[in-house]
């Protein structure tokens, strides 16, 4: 917004004229933290999924918008940098609630002195350089600033959109520009409190129809490709949550539902002012502009408007001009409110000017009949004020976890190991810009852990897809155990759109598990064959092959089925001196540069790492050690899209287990050489991934079981008996039951394990806490929390007697406390990665934790073969049928959920998660107008009664796409004719519902609700008899949002049922605007005109008619006369039209005609057509017997 564009209340009334047709603490907000927020969905989350909606303010850092430079001027950085954080200061101190800031880059500081501009849209000024400069030296040192004031930023580019912008133009240009330097800034790019506004209010775009509008979908086409281009250059450098504009001044988006933005984290800005989306006519037609122009993109993306105001016009201190009003009547405020908070994901900001914001005094309450613009209730400041201290409530971004473990130093670097935790024997493989990682997790299930990362150092969790190896009494813990078996030393591979993961068990012999998403579902199936420590490869040719052994390493061939073809041991070519080939094992094939290699760790307890490699697979394989240092071995290799190679290895590091950790590569007479002068790297530069830093993660460890599924950091002891935990019985907890009576912890099912990870900026303390209700505990019962290996140990409370008595057991030793009178007890264990001991405390206020028992020596023990684990756990001991109620898991040194999580979880029960039915919202059938669009929300009804709108989520089976198609809720009709697009849904449980959508599609449907009688003036039409009667010069017809292609025909034929004396004609416009040149046909005396489509001209310019993208059809007529419409339709046969082909009317720049008022008033005679609107003032006129709207340019 500023004062050198147009008036956007002119604009407003255009278009608008075209869219027609169509209990927690309040913040003490300074130094408050500022998680990194992300983009999940619809909606603005913090790091633990809490939903968040940020209120702010703006700041433009001019003098023209710094108090018209009172305080400041000619380029004073001082005085720009301490007036404004004075702003800050002082709103924030007179009690704003307000947690971001819009950041300006006003153009005056980028613009060089002295050059004359026509307003900010004008980009003849602006200098690169000066630019660089004051971003580092005002624009960054105020997003700080305001960072360090408990504000995140969002960032707009200097000035704003010209009138009409285009793909490649030299806006388009500057825009990329800028953001392509901003984004690679430091303090910028990737920072977890500044956000990206792409650019401020575009207006309209030229189309890839060839049009410039600010509503057809052949617009939004364009501007996707506009903005798509800018938010890959920024995605080149950076991952900050972006804010994409729309049109009309940024309030126009539905195009953007079918073609919205690529990417994450992406939201869309809007602005809104009295007047916009019809919301003068009171909430109604308010909440149905919001509906037509932005719901359809706030269905699937965040939204932020970044401006917004209103006042009584008396007090000239707003850009919008309207009162408060009432929700639901009249008024904008308090509809706006209500439409936003009735959205859910809407931030936004209160465009008042900053220094009236730090004037506000909300002790100044208002007088009858003496009110001023800060304290008139009616005027924004008053009720936004008080709004944000309820906002401040709920839906504020809640602090990040301090206990988090990653291996990224922020720097471009990363320090080893890659993961501090038990991610033993890697195999790694890039799929496209992913790697996948699959990790050994022997007797816990789900298992077989694989993990995924963009730039091999930060990685997350895709997936346990082992869910159970066999359903048998060892690994039901029914008289023997799987304890140091199970699944290990996995290989993972992608070929021809499928995932493989083949292991073996020293048991039960090899698996092969399939899936063509690498998130599940995973299908497994025990193969005929046993190959330990295998490493599959598919050739060239397709041919499947597995090396495998320990010592002797043999490859077999196998066929599609994975049964065995051929199998040999491999023979020996060249062997290095020194090498020591006892114990080979771990073993990867590759293929590379016309070389087979295999890869592997040999010499047992010493672990070396050897290449073999060989012209041929079965061999002979020459033989060379590629690396010996620190004993890290066993791993893959990897070569990133950049053409670099890398290594994944693991090192023995003691209690805590086996650590991923990542080796640069270099190729040496074609012998992958590893480390950097044949030693390990610990901290190095991290890989090439494509010019791209990707962001810090961390693997997840807290859990408050608000979900209904476990997260995937936890793994049970053995195959769980799932009758026996629940996370549903009782909302927001883990239930977990005694599965039967044992003598021991190593004997109980149900224990619920999860990796202890080191933290290294406190390696004394790895911190595992719960929260346990122990109320319906019976005889002889224990429950608590464990560190668990072998030794092992646990604290718990064990019932004795009747009474709950706290218990430690460590090594099979047992100590008993005191008896526990609370129903709630936490129990906490501290792991010490450097003394490799556990510590054991309990409390009863989660203050004050007193420690108990004696401290665990932690040991890594060959019989259980993974690291030391956290893990929850109750048995029985007499007699089952109790059972306790974990509240949360979490790994920080402090922790409550109402510090971290919003109260908003109401819980859920079986039948909440049981669906029974889907249901479309309105009917099953649906009749469209070809080219047009309509929303589609579909409801899955659940057993308790509720319904959930799952439209994102389900499935699309569509046999004719060519009729219509589904993309983000809309349903668009492309041709004529019928489809039916079954929708399906899985529940969470996942059963699986499905419905069927009927869909009829037509170009000129005789229909209510799909024909319009009142395009332009207030017409009616009779369905039943098919009659129209326009308004005054009136316009009954089509409208095709999406556009409709007619280019396949030859004629259109449109009939009158009877005679009329009403001037009827019939047209056509190619362009999304009433206003705009037709192609015009008019019935005169006959009940018929043929239109010849592919020779189409518009009326008053003569050029051709574009038929590939029809916006608007339909009859005109001076109004007021019934016109019967027998039929419109299309043809491509010559006989199909009994008369002849009605020619268009191309104008005569030299007719003689007379000009008229729209109201019928002549104010010119006989002039020519070239002349008859010179010099007329803006609006609509007939000339000539044909309408002309008047627009005059300045």
């Amino acid at each position: 917004m500023n004062s050198l564009r147009i008036n956007k209340n002119i604009l407003r009334i255009i278009i608008t004229l075209c869219v027609l047709p169509l209990a927690l603490k309040a913040s003490a907000w300074v130094g408050e933290p500022l998680p990194r927020l992300h983009v999940d969905g619809r909606y603005l989350k913090d790091p633990h999924g809490n939903i968040v909606n940020l209120h702010g303010f703006a700041q433009t850092y001019s003098p023209w918008f710094n108090e018209e430079g009172k305080y400041w001027t000619n380029y004073d950085v001082t005085g720009c940098l301490n007036y404004n954080k004075g702003l800050i200061d002082k709103i924030l101190a007179a009690g704003w609630k307000m947690n971001f800031i819009r950041l300006h880059m006003d153009p005056y500081w980028s613009n060089t002195p002295g050059v004359s501009v026509s307003g900010e849209s004008d980009i003849s000024a602006f200098d690169f350089n000066r630019f660089k400069t004051y971003l580092d030296e005002v624009f960054i040192p105020m997003a700080e600033y305001a960072i360090s004031k408990g504000l995140y930023v969002i960032m707009r580019p200097p000035g704003v959109c010209p009138d009409t912008i285009a793909v490649g133009d030299a806006y388009y240009k500057y825009l990329i520009k800028v953001w392509g330097y901003v984004a690679q800034q430091s303090a910028l790019k990737n920072n977890p409190d500044v956000m990206f506004e792409l650019a401020n209010e575009p207006i309209t775009i030229l189309g890839t129809d060839g049009n410039y509008s600010s509503t057809s979908q052949a617009s939004f086409d364009n501007l996707k490709k506009y903005f798509q281009a800018i938010v890959d250059t920024i995605r080149a450098s950076a991952d900050n949550i972006l804010w994409v504009p729309g049109l009309g001044y940024q309030s126009q988006y539905q195009g953007y539902a079918v073609n919205p933005i690529e990417g994450d984290n992406i939201g869309y800005a809007v602005h809104m002012y009295p007047g916009w989306f019809n919301s003068g006519s009171g909430y109604a037609a308010f909440q149905a502009g919001w509906d037509a122009q932005v719901k359809p993109v706030a269905n699937f993306a965040p939204i932020v408007v970044t401006e917004m105001d209103w006042a009584p016009a008396k007090y000239n201190s707003s850009w919008g001009k309207d009162i408060t009003g009432i929700a639901g009547g009249a008024g904008f405020g308090a509809n706006f409110k209500k439409i936003t908070d009735a959205s859910g994901n809407v931030s936004w900001l209160l465009f008042t000017t900053p220094d009236l914001l730090a004037k506000f005094d909300s002790t100044n309450v208002a007088k009858p009949g003496d009110t001023t613009f800060l304290n008139d209730p009616e005027a924004c400041p008053w009720p936004c004020f008080h709004w944000f201290e309820d906002y401040a409530k709920v839906n504020y971004p809640r602090p990040d976890f301090q206990y988090q473990s990653h291996s990224d130093n922020g720097d471009g670097t990363y320090t080893n190991p890659l993961i501090f935790g038990d991610f033993p024997d890697p195999d790694v493989i890039r799929v496209g810009d992913t790697y996948y990682m699959v990790t050994t997790t022997m007797f816990i299930f789900p298992g077989a852990t694989i993990l995924k990362s963009h730039d091999l150092v930060n990685w997350e969790y895709c997936c346990n897809p082992l869910e159970k190896i066999e359903n048998t009494p060892c690994y039901n813990l029914d008289g023997c155990n799987r304890y140091g078996h199970g699944q290990w030393a996995s290989s993972l591979k992608y070929h021809n759109g499928t995932f493989y993961v083949l292991f073996t068990t020293l048991d039960e012999g090899s698996y092969l598990l399939t899936a063509t998403n690498p998130a599940g579902p995973w299908v497994k199936k025990k193969l005929t064959g046993s190959f330990y420590d295998p490493g599959l490869f598919f050739d060239d040719d397709n041919k499947a092959y597995v090396v495998y052994g320990i010592d002797k390493l043999h490859i077999a061939q196998l066929d599609t089925a994975f049964n065995v073809v051929k199998d040999q041991a491999i023979t020996y070519g060249t062997i290095e001196s020194g090498i020591d080939n006892s114990g080979t094992e771990g073993s990867h094939l590759y293929k590379i540069n016309g070389y087979y290699y295999i890869y592997s760790t040999t010499g047992g307890y010493y672990a070396t790492q050897v290449a073999y490699r060989s012209a041929s697979i079965f061999g002979p394989y020459d033989e060379k050690v590629v690396f010996n240092s620190d004993r890290i071995h066993q791993g893959a290799l990897i070569q990133t899209q950049t053409g670099e190679w890398w290594t994944i290895l693991f090192a023995d590091k003691g209690a805590y287990g086996r650590f991923p950790t990542l080796q640069p590569v270099t190729w040496i007479d074609n012998w992958p050489i590893v480390g950097v002068n044949g030693s390990a790297v610990t901290t190095y530069t991290k890989p090439n991934v494509g010019n791209k830093e990707y962001l810090v993660t961390n693997l997840p460890t807290n859990d408050n079981f608000r979900n209904y599924q476990l997260g995937m950091q936890w793994g049970w002891n053995h195959n769980p008996d799932n009758s026996k935990w629940s996370l549903t019985e009782r909302s927001g907890y883990l239930r977990l039951r005694t599965v039967s009576v044992v003598d021991s912890f190593m004997q109980a099912r149900n224990t619920l394990t999860q990796r202890i990870f080191g933290y290294p900026s406190d390696l004394s303390h790895s911190y595992g806490t719960i929260k346990m209700s122990i109320a319906k505990m019976m005889e002889g019962d224990v429950a608590g929390l464990g560190v668990f290996q072998s030794p092992y140990a646990y604290i718990g409370v064990k019932v004795i007697n009747g009474e709950k008595t706290l218990i430690e057991e460590n090594n099979h030793v047992q100590t008993l406390g005191p008896v526990i009178a609370d129903s709630v007890i936490y129990l906490r264990a501290i792991a010490n990665y450097n003394t490799s001991q556990a510590s054991f405390y309990y409390s009863l206020d989660n203050t004050t934790y007193t420690p108990f028992g004696t401290d665990l020596n932690m040991q890594y023990n060959l019989s259980i073969f993974t690291g030391n684990k956290f893990c929850i756990f109750n048995f029985a001991t007499v007699q089952t049928g109790g059972y306790v109620d974990v509240d949360w898991f979490s790994t920080e040194k402090n922790f409550s959920e109402d510090e971290f999580y919003d109260n908003s979880f109401t819980g859920y029960s079986k039948d909440a998660l049981t669906m029974d039915s889907l249901e479309i919202e309105g009917s099953n059938a649906l009749e469209l107008l070809t080219g047009s669009t309509s929303s589609l929300t579909v409801n899955a009804l659940y057993a308790d009664g509720h319904k959930e709108d799952i439209s994102d989520g389900a499935t699309y089976s569509n046999p004719h796409p060519e009729i219509a198609k589904i993309i983000n809720g809309q349903v668009i009709s492309e041709a004529d004719g019928v489809d039916t697009i079954t929708i399906g849904y899985q529940d969470a449980l996942g059963d699986q519902k499905y419905a069927d959508l009927y869909v009829t599609s037509s170009t000129f449907p005789l229909k209510n609700g799909l024909f319009n009688p009142s395009i332009y003036a207030q017409g009616t039409f009779n369905a039943g008899t098919h009659t129209l009667v326009t308004g005054q010069y009136g316009f009954g017809g089509w409208s095709y949002s999406a556009g409709v292609n007619l280019s396949g025909y030859k004629y259109l034929i449109a009939k009158l049922g009877a005679d009329n004396n009403s001037g009827v004609s019939f047209r056509l416009f190619d362009e999304d605007n009433y206003w705009s040149d037709a192609a015009e046909y008019n019935f005169g005396n006959n009940r018929q005109v043929v239109v010849d489509i592919a020779n189409a001209h518009k009326s008053n310019s003569g050029a051709a008619l574009d038929p590939s993208h029809i916006y608007i059809a339909g009859f005109w007529s001076y109004g007021n006369s019934p016109i019967v419409i027998d039929t419109v339709f299309l043809s491509n046969s010559d006989s199909a039209a009994p008369i002849s082909v009605v020619p268009d009317n191309k104008p005569n720049g030299n007719d003689i005609v007379d000009v008229y008022t729209i109201m019928g008033i002549r104010i010119r005679s006989q002039v020519k057509r070239s002349q008859a609107t010179t010099g007329l003032p803006d609006g609509l006129y007939i000339v000539g017997r044909k309408k002309v709207f008047v627009i005059n340019r300045n």
